[in-house]
């Protein structure tokens, strides 16, 4: 029996190399029996190769299906998928049943052709869909019962359309309801590449830095690139070409550049100054629990700022160190400001700060003009201030980004998503709110596809549910963009959302997510997939900071806050920068770095201070998970 199953084989296989035209790749229909396994051994590739090939089919057969093999007589030495080389040498010798780099050579002998790896032919399934466009009064219940679907197949052939699991349909939609054809097309390598979005690996780069930096899982990656399995165990190549997402999906932030750490051979150290407001003097005689603990000090506010200045501190510390293990010498200066910085005039006083090549403080936003008039070095504000809008000197650096960025961050992610959503801007009545609520419907307002906007404001300290849902049409979803931080008027506005007439739905916007919020039910926040801008955000399972984590709390026997991540972040980068060897505002030209929690995306007015752009779009899931959606 199975010589007649071998002969049956190997005579399908000539009648189709015969009509093949010498193609890389040809089609084979299965014997009863069979499996991936038995024809992988037969024309010698592996079974997770083959496997590769058909990811429609998977291990499991199913007589006469048919699927892709590699042709027996294409007698070129190019592997079925290609894998990186250990390392980064550029050639390699290719023998039979050896893979070869994706920038090697392979061998030349009697039976095989020199080739570019870039002409390998990469197989491709090409789906036609039949597609419906949607007509007033129609319904999602209906559509599937006039083509025969479920529900949830309506919804993995229409990813682009989430609200359809919301029952919601807008009248000229165009949906797919049924795959009409499938088709297997052989495209070279080079033909694919431009289909997609793609990355040249450069030195220093990872794959976590990758993923983190395009916003793409782990698993994703692999799928795009399987000619590289090594990328499961986090295996890059310089000069690697990697897909990032097919070329459709292309998102404006896939252009930017990525900062590359690099570290210079310079003998002299760098020297930093930090200029923190310990107040030492004044805590010198105070037990500690009395300084940090709230209930137990004489200022909550005061032992807030301790917590925050200590931490902070710890952070930096433990960036200096890392910093320190990569071989960079780094010079370090503290100073103790004192309470409201009054130290800071004695320090410029005393020259402490005219030979160093970077300054990461002072904490108050009234002495840091003072610092950048008298000093030399860049001047970094290591945290966000209303007053920093103010800042004028071209030394300072202000590492937190406005609440203009996070305005313009959210318009400009709204603008790319638009697609004829009820739009409503709400304020509390503030002056700050009121100025956001113009910025924001201004800018929205330039996109020709958005025709209304509504800007509701409270009336009597109130906004009536029914002043929302008169505007919202029927079968409509509406986006709610919340510019206060008033807990009543985000409160008010929010709840409004959660329960609204059948068939109408609400996605919930906010430029931050301020302490109001921490008012608001987690599980209300995720009804009305409440999204917002923020500095910082790591997915829950980041290996880097829960390393991070762990080193911190066997040093300082404590949890470390997003201050003590933010101290380790900033001075990282800052850090990591000056030892490229260049100046610090040059790094700011080459690129966006991402530390463990925190974007860094610096840019210098023509006449002013650099500012700093690193933000992240975040929404609640249904399950209360975080998703980073830009």
């Amino acid at each position: 029996m199975n010589k007649l199953k071998f002969l049956a084989f190997t005579l399908v296989i000539a009648l189709i190399v015969s009509c093949s035209q010498q193609k890389r790749y040809i089609s084979y229909r299965v014997q009863e029996g069979e499996t991936m396994q038995d024809i992988a051994k037969r024309i010698n590739v592996p079974a997770e190769d083959l496997v590769r090939l058909n990811p429609d089919v998977g291990e499991t057969l199913s007589s006469n299906s048919v699927i892709i093999i590699p042709n027996p007589e294409f007698k070129k030495t190019i592997p079925l998928i290609q894998n990186p080389t250990k390392g980064t040498n550029t050639t390699d010798t290719s023998s039979e049943g050896n893979e070869t780099n994706e920038t090697s050579t392979p061998s030349t002998n009697d039976d095989s052709t020199e080739v570019k790896a870039d002409s390998m032919q990469v197989v491709r399934t090409v789906y036609e869909y039949k597609t419906h466009v949607v007509q007033p009064g129609e319904t999602v219940y209906r559509l599937t019962k006039m083509y025969n679907i479920s529900k949830d197949e309506l919804l993995k052939l229409n990813p682009e359309f989430p609200k359809l699991r919301d029952n919601l349909l807008s009248v000229g939609q165009e949906l797919k309801v049924k795959v009409e054809e499938k088709k297997i097309v052989y495209i070279s390598r080079e033909e694919d590449l431009k289909n997609h979005v793609t990355h040249i690996v450069k030195p220093k780069e990872t794959v976590y830095s990758l993923t983190r930096f395009y916003n793409i899982s782990k698993d994703d990656l692999l799928k795009l690139n399987p000619e590289y399995p090594d990328l499961v165990d986090d295996k890059l190549s310089i000069g690697q070409i990697l897909r990032i997402r097919p070329i459709e999906e292309k998102l404006a932030s896939d252009d930017v550049t990525f900062y590359i750490d690099t570290i210079a051979e310079v003998s002299e150290p760098i020297k930093l100054a930090l200029l923190l407001p310990f107040k030492a003097a004044a805590y010198d005689s105070i037990p500690a629990e009395k300084i940090f603990n709230k209930v137990k000090s004489k200022s909550a506010g005061s032992a807030n700022l301790a917590n925050i200045i200590t931490d902070f501190y710890f952070g930096a510390e433990m960036a200096i160190d890392s910093i320190s293990k990569n071989g960079v010498n780094v010079d370090v200066a503290v100073f103790d400001t004192g309470s409201r910085g009054k130290l800071v005039q004695q320090i410029l006083d005393e020259d402490k700060l005219d030979d160093v090549d970077v300054i990461i403080g002072p904490f108050y936003s009234d002495k840091v003009e003072l610092v950048a008039d008298d000093v030399n070095a860049p001047v970094v504000f290591p945290h966000f201030s209303k007053a920093q809008g103010e800042f004028s000197s071209s030394k300072i650096v202000k590492s937190a980004p406005d609440k203009e960025t996070h305005s313009n961050a959210l318009v400009s992610y709204l603008n790319e998503i638009y697609n004829g959503e009820t739009i409503f801007v709400v304020g509390d009545g503030k002056k700050q709110s009121d100025e956001q609520v113009e910025f924001i419907a201004s800018n929205l307002k330039k996109n020709d596809s958005i025709q209304d906007i509504h800007i509701l404001k409270p009336e009597k300290g109130y906004i009536k549910k029914e002043r929302f849902t008169e505007k919202m049409k029927p079968n409509s979803h509406s986006w709610i963009i919340l510019t206060s931080d008033d807990k009543s008027a985000i409160a008010n506005a929010i709840n409004s959302m959660v329960v609204l007439p059948e068939d109408v739905t609400a996605h919930v916007f906010a430029i931050d997510k301020n302490k109001a919020y921490d008012e608001v039910n987690n599980n209300t926040l995720a009804r009305v997939d409440f999204t917002y801008v923020t500095d910082h955000f790591s997915q829950e399972k980041d290996e880097n900071v829960k390393r991070f984590v762990k080193q911190y709390r066997a040093r300082n026997k404590d949890i470390p806050s997003e201050y003590a991540i933010r101290g380790f972040d900033l001075t990282y980068d800052i850090l990591m920068r000056l030892a490229s060897g260049e100046k610090l505002s040059q790094t700011f030209k080459q690129g966006i770095s991402m530390r463990l929690k925190n974007k860094f995306d610096y840019n210098k007015k023509l006449f002013g201070s650099t500012r700093n752009r690193g933000l992240f779009i975040v929404k609640y899931n249904k399950d209360l998970s975080l998703e980073r959606l830009k």
